[in-house]
């Protein structure tokens, strides 16, 4: 499968059957195209090989399964990111193309957050990994992830939804969710703490380790800081939150 991101084509293929609704679910997302391809991703049964940007690299030995997530995120990222484009670790909601772009560490409840939004009247745009890009002084969800809309599901996400351009008004960090815990807020106006807050969701791809074999992947982060100070230049709320979800909400204002 061929597919066109920010202006180039990549193709991938997968040779281990197992994987396939895994590999190319990640990237539904995007448009096929037949252009020919000037970037790749093998799968094969014994390796996998990669050329992004003319950088090949090889892991050798049959990748094992957690080590697709990265590797394939690590790819997208390399392709995307630039001063106005990142690929980020995040959900999207919105009401009326209007939304909210929730960030915050594996399992600490962005996806039950957005839930829980969705039950206030909003939808879901982009369900893991976002490709977010600033312009004219604004920050816009340009492609949301389609992968793992419910809980350990494969289930996609609506593709009209995902493809949306979202303007982005306000980014929750979810410092942790608990039911009827204690709730507090902060919104953030440091310039200096937003970009270190961020940061980590930018740069995940290229600094967690692949355990397929010991081999460093590309460097997406070269940009991360540019991006984040055109995005902390903006008129963007930035809030970090703790506690119940529905007291979260309140907070908001999301009734």
């Amino acid at each position: 499968m061929k597919y066109k991101i920010n202006g180039k084509c990549l193709e991938v293929t997968n040779e281990i059957e197992e994987f396939n609704d895994f590999i190319f679910g990640r990237f539904s997302q995007f448009e096929i195209t037949n252009d020919k391809p000037d970037n790749f991703l093998y799968f094969k049964n014994n390796k996998v090989e990669m050329s992004i940007n003319k950088q090949y690299k090889v892991l050798n030995n049959k990748v094992v399964k957690t080590d697709i997530y990265p590797i394939i995120c690590n790819v997208i990222a390399s392709l995307i990111n630039n001063e106005n484009n990142m690929f980020i670790h995040s959900v999207v909601v919105s009401k009326n193309n209007v939304g909210k772009l929730i960030v915050g560490n594996f399992g600490q409840g962005k996806t039950t957050l957005a839930n829980a939004f969705t039950e206030k009247g909003y939808e879901i745009n982009s369900t893991d990994q976002t490709w977010l890009q600033v312009k004219d002084g604004e920050l816009y969800q340009k492609i949301g992830s389609r992968f793992g809309l419910s809980k350990n599901s494969s289930e996609l996400l609506a593709s009209e939804k995902s493809k949306k351009e979202i303007k982005i008004n306000q980014i929750i960090r979810i410092v942790g969710l608990c039911d009827n815990g204690e709730t507090s807020f902060n919104y953030n106006s440091n310039m200096y703490h937003k970009i270190k807050n961020l940061s980590q969701f930018c740069n995940w791809n290229c600094t967690m380790p692949i355990f397929t074999e010991n081999v460093t992947l590309y460097n997406t982060n070269m940009f991360v800081r540019i991006f984040l100070e055109n995005l902390a230049d903006t008129e963007i709320q930035f809030v970090d939150v703790r506690g119940d979800k529905t007291k979260i909400l309140n907070e908001l204002g999301v009734r």
